[in-house]
């Protein structure tokens, strides 16, 4: 009875274990979304891509928007070249359309950008001090890889009265 026992929680477990593996692949897959230019590869590796959304208006301070949701992406170089990059914040005007939202948009002044690549401190930049929507530029190795994140917040350190019903939809791009 004891060896039946055992034989059964055995199968049991394994049967956990693998389903677990099974479980995470499956919603892995869903979650990643790569791109790929002549050389570079991009994954991002949340639910939404490449695409930002901020649908409520809460203002707050750069301590706490560096802990809000993160968008993680990696840029992986696959030439034996060192490429060139950039990493860019634009308007996602596509949505705005999809939406019927274009004349209730966040002003770029209040709006934070947060940019963490591995290795390095964060850097902060107010949405509409970026030239053409680049938060940064870089060059990668060959065979090497980058690992960023980016958090975008609405600052507190303004006197506006924000309207609640209020939206930024922005897209992020990695280009050569």
């Amino acid at each position: 009875m004891f060896i039946k026992t055992m034989v059964f929680m055995i199968i049991i477990i394994g049967f956990s274990i693998g389903a677990s593996i099974f479980i995470y692949d499956k919603f892995k897959n869903v979650r990643d979304k790569k791109y790929n230019s002549p050389s570079l590869e991009v994954t991002y590796h949340t639910k939404n891509g490449q695409n930002i959304n901020i649908t409520k208006v809460t203002p707050v301070t750069d301590y706490v928007g560096l802990s809000s949701y993160a968008y993680k992406f990696t840029i992986k170089n696959n030439t034996s070249k060192k490429v060139k990059y950039q990493v860019k914040l634009l308007d996602n005007d596509k949505k705005y359309i999809k939406d019927d939202c274009a004349e209730k948009i966040i002003p770029k002044s209040i709006i934070k950008v947060g940019i963490h690549k591995s290795g390095e401190v964060s850097k902060i930049i107010n949405l509409d001090d970026i030239d053409n929507g680049v938060l940064t530029t870089a060059k990668l190795g060959p065979k090497k890889e980058e690992k960023y994140t980016v958090r975008v917040w609405i600052s507190n350190e303004n006197d506006l009265v924000l309207d609640k019903n209020l939206h930024y939809h922005g897209i992020l791009k990695v280009t050569e």
